[in-house]
This record gives structure tokens, C-alpha cells and sequence, in this order.
């Protein structure tokens, strides 16, 4: 059997399968996130398993460093009113990430801004580029940043919505079986028993002596029994 040939897209979907939720394991200005190193950790596995790079770029002439002081009201202990003034330095960039797929050279760029403040210019572009990253790999691959004791809850609601959508796939191929079957065995109801043994390559019969083919919420199996129903009857 060949190997499978996939496309950049398609390797990227891949990726997002594999980097689908990130622990909020870090705490900071009153609010958790989930580190960097995690979420790289998740996305670069993927990333070296289909063979991917990643260049984040920033678009000349379009880095600024400003100085930003802003005012802020305190109070001393006696309860008398003062302004505390912060400087820090503000650096903004658009930027371009390039995903590259190293086997084919497709690349695919997707445009971000970033921007970072801190007390010291180095520090503010090191801040928003940390940022920036974390931000966009968890919006590109729409990766949740859940509590620790939240991620099996999550990936049950996960499990819960592929389990429904492919039931409904499943269902709407079941539903054409069950007209194009009927329909058969209006015409041919001498053929009962064949059709019996047929059915019961794909399903039990339930507690009525019947084969209830509507159980089947596998896309690939109603595919198939719908397939090989029309090849064995109705190809003729």
C-alpha cells in the first residue's frame, strides 16, 4: 500500500489534531495561562513528525520602539493622593509566520502583529515575541487552555461532538439504505431469507426477531453495507 502524500494543509490539520489542548500550569497579572515551552512541546512534535518549519519574520520597516509613561494614582499611609509615573518602552511589528513543508517547499504565510512592553527595548521585544508566539499558535491551532483537572473533561466533550457528527453521517447513509432495501424487498419478498443472511454480516437482530440496521453509527460500516447492498442487488 502506497504511502499516504499530504499536502502542507493537510499536514497542518494533522499538526492540529495532535496539539489540541494546553494545561494552564502558569500564573501571572492575576490570570493562568499555559507556558510556552508546553504548547511548542505539543506543536513541534507534530511539526518534526510531518515534516514542517516554522519562520517567524518580522516585515521591514514596520518595528517601532516608543516610550510610554502613564500616571498612575496612589496613596501613602496617611491617606494622602500622589501620582506614581511608569516609563516603559513599547515595541510594536507586524509580522509574517511561514510554514514551510520541507519534503515539497509549499509554504503557506499567514500575516500576525506583535507588540510587548517592558521597562527595557530588549525586553519588550523579547516579551512580545514570546507573547506573540504563544498567541498565535493557539489561536492557528485553536489549541484550549483548560485547568489540569479540566483536560479529560474537555477531551470527553471532545469525543462526544466527533462521536455525534459522525452518528449523523452515519445516519443520513442509513436512512437511504432503509429506502433503497425496502423498495428491493417490495419486488422481491421471496428473497427474505438471502436478504436475512445478509444483514446479519452487518448487524444482530433486536428483541423484536428484527435486523435493526439503524443502530449503526459508524460511517464506514453503513458506507459499506449500502455499497455492497447495491453491488449484490441492484447492480444487475
Amino acid at each position: 500500500m502506497a504511502e499516504e502524500k499530504l499536502n502542507l494543509i493537510q499536514k497542518l490539520a494533522k499538526i492540529r489534531s495532535i496539539a489540541d489542548v494546553a494545561v494552564k500550569d502558569k500564573r501571572g497579572f492575576n490570570y493562568s495561562y499555559a507556558d510556552i515551552t508546553q504548547i511548542l512541546a505539543s506543536v513541534k512534535s507534530g511539526m518534526k513528525k510531518y515534516n514542517i518549519s516554522l519562520i517567524p519574520m518580522i516585515t521591514p520597516g514596520t518595528s517601532s520602539v516608543e516610550q510610554v509613561v502613564t500616571v498612575n494614582s496612589k496613596f501613602t499611609k496617611t491617606g494622602e493622593p500622589y501620582d506614581q509615573k511608569v516609563s516603559e518602552m513599547l515595541f510594536r511589528a507586524d509580522m509574517i509566520f511561514r510554514w514551510i513543508d520541507d519534503e515539497s517547499g509549499e509554504s503557506l504565510d499567514v500575516p500576525w502583529t506583535v507588540t510587548g512592553s517592558q521597562a527595557d527595548p530588549s525586553q519588550a521585544f523579547g516579551s512580545a515575541m514570546t507573547y506573540c508566539t504563544r498567541y498565535f499558535m493557539t489561536n492557528y491551532f485553536q489549541i484550549a487552555q483548560v485547568a489540569a483537572e479540566d483536560v479529560d473533561a474537555f477531551r470527553s466533550r471532545q469525543k462526544e461532538a466527533e462521536a455525534s457528527e459522525e452518528k449523523a453521517i452515519a445516519d443520513g447513509i442509513i436512512t437511504q439504505f432503509d429506502k433503497e432495501f425496502k423498495a428491493y424487498f417490495a419486488e422481491h419478498s421471496e428473497k427474505a431469507d438471502e436478504l436475512g443472511k445478509f444483514l446479519s454480516r452487518y448487524v444482530k437482530k433486536n428483541s423484536a426477531g428484527k435486523y435493526d440496521y439503524f443502530k449503526i453509527h459508524e460511517p464506514a460500516l453503513a458506507s459499506k453495507l449500502l455499497e455492497e447492498f447495491r453491488k449484490t442487488y441492484l447492480s444487475t
